[in-house]
């Protein structure tokens, strides 16, 4: 336990204090087409943290609404802010774990089940920092996915979410898979398979997410929400480098949320003496 929570104090601060090269050329675009009501290709094959083979459709049980999160799990940028936000917005919210399961789909088909378990034991790892000291109700129900290039570029057609490989630079290591630019955003689906909203960027209101969650379980189908999508690369497409705001912006949840982490794991070592 003490290992995953210094793993994911260090993960947080390194994405949060290591600014990008702003002399890199700019990726390509990678928008965020929001289509409520769309249908989720629920026959797609995937595979979960555990390497058990299944369809995306087993996640979807007819109850619960299902958070799905696109990204990579060894991005180096947003992906992690990004399930941190989720994470404490539904603890903020007061949401309750049984009503909903969250899935995380990477669109690295190099991504494998070991990487899909790491990650998700430090995800696990700051659900229980958020709680403190307060017993869970239930366990979080989070599965995280990798699949094939077939079945992820399937997905995320479907889901609008656009992302592109970029070309390693001179700085990557050796062996290392390209990063992805991606748009950064949360989509809420309904029990029986169907795009609900969205919710881009890192900040999700407690009592939005929450009224969201309940929507979706009813089989609401929402409006396009007005959110910015923030580009996961930093990249300012217009301007050909990095975007300040974004930086500032990963920057100042990336060191919250790693102060926060140490302030914890700190009073639990004092409690211990």
């Amino acid at each position: 336990m003490k290992r995953r929570l210094f793993l994911a104090l260090g993960s947080t601060l390194t994405a949060a204090a290591c600014p990008q090269d702003l002399g890199t050329p700019p990726p390509p675009r990678a928008p965020l087409q929001q289509l409520p009501g769309a249908a989720l290709p629920l026959a797609l094959p995937f595979t979960d943290q555990d390497g058990h083979a299944r369809k995306l459709g087993d996640w979807f049980d007819g109850r619960r609404a299902v958070l799905l999160v696109p990204g990579y799990y060894r991005c180096p940028q947003l992906c992690g802010l990004v399930m941190h936000a989720l994470l404490a917005a539904l603890q903020q919210g007061a949401v309750d774990r049984r009503s909903f399961r969250i899935v995380r789909v990477s669109v690295d088909p190099q991504d494998t089940p070991q990487a899909a378990r790491e990650r998700r034991a430090l995800d696990l790892a700051y659900a229980d920092f958020l709680l403190g000291a307060a017993p869970a109700a239930a366990p979080l129900d989070l599965s995280l996915l990798v699949g094939a290039a077939a079945a992820t570029q399937a997905l995320a057609r479907d889901i609008g979410f656009d992302f592109t490989a970029l070309a390693p630079s001179g700085s990557d290591r050796a062996g290392e898979p390209a990063r992805f630019a991606h748009p950064a955003a949360v989509v809420v689906a309904t029990p029986d398979g169907r795009v609900s909203r969205y919710f881009p960027g890192l900040d999700f209101d407690p009592v939005e997410l929450r009224v969201a969650l309940a929507e979706a379980a009813g089989g609401r189908i929402a409006g396009i929400s007005e959110r910015l999508a923030l580009l996961c690369a930093h990249y300012s497409p217009q301007a050909g480098r990095h975007s300040a705001a974004v930086m500032d912006t990963t920057r100042v949840l990336g060191v919250a949320g790693a102060a926060a982490l140490a302030a914890w794991c700190w009073k639990r070592r004092e409690g211990r003496t």
